[in-house]
């Protein structure tokens, strides 16, 4: 038994289904099921009642109930007096960092506000994947980290994250240096024709189906080659072992050394903040909440 099959047990019985549940853990639903067979199996209790429309508590899944939350509840809070205890009473808040998702917007601010805030303190923690979420990184949010920085849209934000703006990041082009495209200073949508560009699949960010939809529209000879989800390194060695051009964005202009990333001519912007989880507890909820006071009205909710 681990903490990630007592909080999936409390998902189910929260949603009253596997598939729902596994939405908001950013699993697959096989992956839920999985779990909880396997903390029946190992705690040699019946804890949910299986039917076509859903799950239910069954009598000992109802006794288990409380006693889980009671159980999440005391680890937490062991592990915020252990380090307090670690750090003279300030209060530790991790925030992910990794290539695609760069703390640096977030720590330029937290440099000016860090004094008019104290009791907190600002630990770096390479964001981990989830490896069966398409969301991978993010789906780790409240889990190896309290906050981190990134894109959001609604797109992201109907799932279970929370986001306070920062600002906007800007689309570019990223192309090899010895491509056509990269002796241009800025490239329209006309000089994209009859290129492969290589973007994220349609559903997983308003911003790029609604860039790709006006692209298209307006250069139908476009070839848009799907990536099999967000971007990772793969992404960024395909566009240079392929010699094709790459959807680009602000902070990333610096991940391949083989790459040249050229301003694209749109309107189009994408969003980037602080993002945490929808519940992400007292210490992320106040630290948040002092950080916006002192930032208001330059960042906003």
């Amino acid at each position: 038994m681990d903490i990630n099959q007592l909080q999936t047990f409390l998902r189910v019985s929260e949603y009253g289904s596997f598939t729902k549940a596994a939405e908001q853990s950013f699993i697959s639903g096989t992956a839920v099921m999985k779990q909880i067979n396997r903390l029946e199996s190992e705690l040699n209790l019946k804890l949910f009642n299986r039917t076509a429309t859903g799950v239910q508590l069954t009598p000992q899944g109802k006794t288990f109930q409380p006693y889980v939350h009671q159980l999440l509840d005391l680890l937490n809070t062991a592990v915020e007096e252990t380090r307090r205890v670690r750090t003279d009473d300030k209060q530790i808040i991790l925030l992910g960092t990794s290539l695609l998702h760069p703390a640096d917007p977030f720590m330029s601010i937290w440099k000016k506000v860090a004094p008019d805030m104290p009791k907190f303190q600002i630990r770096l923690v390479q964001l981990q994947e989830d490896l069966n979420s398409s969301n991978r990184e993010y789906a780790m949010l409240g889990r190896s980290s309290d906050l981190m920085v990134g894109t959001f849209d609604s797109t992201t934000l109907k799932h279970a994250f929370s986001a306070t703006k920062l600002g906007s990041y800007h689309f570019g082009i990223a192309v090899r240096s010895d491509h056509p495209l990269a002796q241009l200073e800025e490239i329209s949508f006309s000089d994209l024709a009859h290129q492969k560009v290589l973007m994220v699949p349609t559903g997983i960010s308003e911003k790029n189906d609604l860039l790709r939809q006006q692209l298209l529209e307006k250069v139908p000879s476009v070839q848009p080659i799907d990536t099999t989800g967000r971007y990772d390194i793969n992404t960024f060695n395909k566009a240079v072992e392929e010699n094709i051009a790459m959807i680009s964005l602000t902070p990333w202009k610096r991940i391949h050394p083989n790459l040249v990333t050229v301003p694209l001519k749109t309107d189009i912007t994408v969003d980037y903040g602080v993002l945490s989880a929808k519940l992400p507890g007292k210490k992320t909820a106040d630290f948040l909440h002092e950080f916006i006071q002192i930032n208001h009205p330059k960042i906003s909710q």
